[in-house]
């Protein structure tokens, strides 16, 4: 049924991936000068574009791709097998997509760092992907209680 507890859960983590395209993922201080990186890259306070730095992994793309996934596994409800292993691939991608944006974060730093001393503070987008991961962790523990108590109902039968 698509009303189940991990279709909530993907759901949840659709919407996650929605919204790190509305919030910066850290933002950098430079003296008077602020940076701001988000999944489509990193811009200066007044929008323009930092070529130099830029990911060279388009995050956007990335994270949109997750929200798809995670939205037509809720579509996979009635082969729960295909379900679970399309949520479970797409977790691991994105736990190593997330490690590699906390990785770019780490290395955006290090590039503005060499005009002076930078202050960072994590915006929300820095939290989403973690929330994405926990989310379909869920969803999968869920799909797995499904088809244990659909095969111990079968073995009633």
């Amino acid at each position: 049924m698509i009303q189940r507890k991990q279709s909530i859960f993907l759901l949840l983590a659709t919407l996650c991936g929605a919204l790190t395209f509305f919030f910066p993922i850290e933002t950098f201080t430079q003296d008077v000068r602020s940076f701001i990186f988000s999944t489509s890259g990193l811009f200066q306070a007044d929008g323009q574009p930092i070529v130099d730095a830029s990911p060279k992994l388009p995050f956007s793309f990335l994270f949109a791709f997750f929200s798809l996934v995670m939205l037509v596994a809720i579509m996979l409800f009635k082969d729960r097998k295909r379900q679970l292993l399309v949520v479970r691939t797409a977790n691991l991608l994105l736990i190593g997509t997330t490690v590699f944006l906390f990785i770019t974060s780490n290395s955006v730093r290090a590039y503005l760092e060499q005009g002076g001393r930078v202050n960072s503070q994590f915006g929300p987008s820095a939290l989403l992907p973690l929330a994405m991961i926990v989310f379909a962790f869920l969803a999968e523990r869920a799909i797995r209680k499904d088809e244990a108590l659909v095969r111990s109902a079968d073995r009633l039968r």
